[in-house]
């Protein structure tokens, strides 16, 4: 009796562990510069504050023909950094798209002037 009595409470645990499930954050993205100009070289620091219900990875987009990915394994919410030189003169745009498995993607951008 004393054993069905354990695996009966285990189950109930169990149940109650899947009902309280995690509800979805909305899927929001939003990407910083840690400056707006820059010289040729110099290295520029973008900052990628993210939400969703499972988010499977970021792709950098600097607008030089670089790009750049980044794993997030499911987590709901994170800062990620990336870090990119330009190395010719010009405006870019720098796009940051974050994927999640149930709501799709969503990006974000920011221009960098180098003179």
């Amino acid at each position: 009796m004393l054993k069905r009595l354990l695996l009966i409470a285990g189950l109930a645990l169990a149940a109650a562990c899947q009902a309280s499930s995690l509800e979805a954050l909305p899927l929001q993205i939003s990407v910083t510069a840690s400056r707006a100009t820059a010289a040729p070289g110099d290295t520029i620091v973008f900052i990628a504050t993210i939400q969703g219900g499972s988010l499977l990875g970021l792709d950098a987009d600097y607008g030089d023909s670089t790009t750049e990915q980044f794993g997030t394994a499911g987590a709901r919410t994170g800062k990620v950094t990336f870090r990119h030189a330009y190395q010719v003169r010009g405006t870019f745009t720098t796009k940051i798209t974050v994927t999640d498995a149930s709501a799709g993607q969503k990006n974000a951008s920011v221009q960098v002037r180098v003179e």
